[in-house]
């Protein structure tokens, strides 16, 4: 009787007491191992939404829209919240072939002083140089090191660093597309040009002649030109006594002279 209770099917007590306790242990486990799975899942979303609700705030050289041969230095928020209090320092400081004294791009207020608000998609853009004038010869620095430092709307800090390539793009063809940036300037040619003409500035009236003929009034001018013409050759040859030479030319209509031979 007692075997009985003490066994089931063939196991004592002690061998369930162990069975279960494995069991439970078990289960304990797979709980942690899901948890901690969870976690990290949970981390790694939090994480991603971070990233892509960030404010995100780049520096990079790019073409002037005005010509590719011009460069210029874009400071641009890629992310989608606000940057504020950005501040951007580029090492060694940034210096051009042909400065303008008192715009010298090392003393641009943005490379100095912490930009107050950087919105999403906004971007600070400035000339840089050309990449004519910015020769070897001259010894200025190919590369920058950049140093950003800016908050987003919750006060968190970022801070980033970065490479600015400025021979990233050397030994590169372009081509050259006409804009209205082209446009403007062929105007800005022409106004020049008419700036400088004489005639423009003379003060008072300019008296010009113009006739306007269609192209049968034209033709019928032309010849009326023509047949005067040919009357003065042909009176000049009868006065000076050539006057069988004027018939043979000009036919039987060929003047008389008027003058003594």
């Amino acid at each position: 009787m007692n075997s009985d209770v003490e066994t089931f099917i063939g196991l004592t007590q002690t061998a369930w007491t162990g069975i279960y306790t494995l069991i439970t242990f078990g289960l304990l486990t797979m709980a942690v191992v899901a948890a901690i799975y969870a976690a990290r899942q949970w981390k790694d979303a939090r994480k991603a939404h971070k990233e892509t609700n960030r404010p995100y705030v780049i520096v990079v050289i790019e073409p002037s829209p005005a010509s590719p041969q011009l460069f210029d230095l874009v400071v641009r928020n890629i992310g989608k919240r606000p940057a504020k209090n950005v501040s951007i320092t580029l090492y060694p400081p940034p210096e051009r072939a042909s400065e303008t004294a008192g715009h010298e791009l090392r003393n641009i207020k943005m490379l100095n002083e912490p930009v107050a608000m950087i919105a999403p998609e906004q971007e600070l853009r400035t000339f840089f140089d050309n990449s004519i004038e910015r020769t070897d010869e001259r010894g200025l620095p190919t590369s920058h090191t950049v140093s950003l430092t800016y908050f987003d709307s919750s006060n968190e800090v970022y801070e980033e660093a970065s490479i600015l390539d400025l021979e990233a793009l050397k030994g590169t063809m372009f081509t050259t597309v006409h804009s209205i940036h082209s446009l403007g300037k062929s105007l800005q040619n022409i106004s020049k040009t008419l700036q400088n003409a004489s005639v423009l500035k003379r003060r008072g009236l300019v008296e010009s002649n113009v006739s306007v003929n269609s192209f049968p009034e034209k033709e019928i001018h032309k010849a009326q030109e023509s047949d005067n013409e040919n009357s003065g050759i042909t009176e000049l040859i009868a006065r000076l006594g050539f006057r069988d030479e004027a018939r043979r030319l000009f036919g039987p209509s060929a003047p008389e002279a008027s003058g003594q031979d």
